[in-house]
């Protein structure tokens, strides 16, 4: 899947002003390549992501999943496309408090494939990416007992469980020490490298060499 913006806008309006976030923005998105998105605080890349994954509509402008204008289309339609086909990871990070970590793992396989995930099966594939990140040894914790940083991996593991086609992660490094900002970069280069677009925000130096694509928005 390829990802085109045309035109794309976003505005505020706080206390009877209007902020303009984005304005006139123009991006073409390639199939399986990782891409980086810096710049400044406070310029748009949080919002850049929410509107590339369909969480939030642009003021104006429109959005493309390969040739399908996704703008236009209402609430269900694009959490569909997000279900199927994306994992999300927003600057929240937030699991399912009342689940383990293995068990926020097996809803989101469950529920994106639409399927009851053999336990076998899925405990593998599990088991690896949570060793991936360092969570293995975690994964019958409550989100409660959990650090900042392990729930952010975790929450970048439960994006990860269905293989998506495209990957967008809002600061997936941020506040991660420095060998953990490194194991998730190169798991997230693994899955581009098996086909799936990554799209990140991104301060580190380290993603851009990680990374096919850096865009600065300015």
């Amino acid at each position: 899947m390829e990802i085109r913006l045309e035109g794309i806008k976003k505005k505020y309006s706080r206390n009877k002003r209007e902020l303009i976030v984005l304005e006139k923005l123009d991006m073409y998105l390639p199939e399986g390549k990782f891409i980086v998105i810096s710049g400044d605080s406070g310029v748009g890349k949080s919002t850049l992501l929410n509107i590339i994954s369909g969480l939030s509509r642009p003021t104006k402008g429109k959005v493309f999943y390969d040739e399908k204008e996704i703008t236009g289309l209402d609430d269900k339609a694009i959490s569909n496309i997000r279900k199927n086909y994306l994992g999300v990871v927003t600057q929240n990070c937030e699991l399912i408090p009342y689940l383990t970590v293995l068990e926020n793992l097996k809803l989101a396989y469950e529920i994106n494939k639409n399927t009851k995930s053999n336990d076998a099966d899925s405990r593998i594939a599990f088991s690896e990416l949570l060793n991936e990140l360092g969570l293995l040894s975690l994964e019958n914790e409550y989100p409660r007992n959990l650090s900042s940083g392990e729930i952010k991996r975790a929450a970048i593991v439960r994006a990860l469980v269905t293989n998506p086609e495209v990957i967008i992660m809002d600061e997936p490094t941020a506040n991660l020490d420095r060998q953990n900002v490194t194991n998730v970069l190169k798991l997230l280069r693994r899955y581009c490298n098996l086909g799936s677009m990554v799209v990140i925000s991104s301060h580190e130096k380290e993603a851009y060499d990680y990374s096919d694509i850096h865009k600065n928005l300015d």
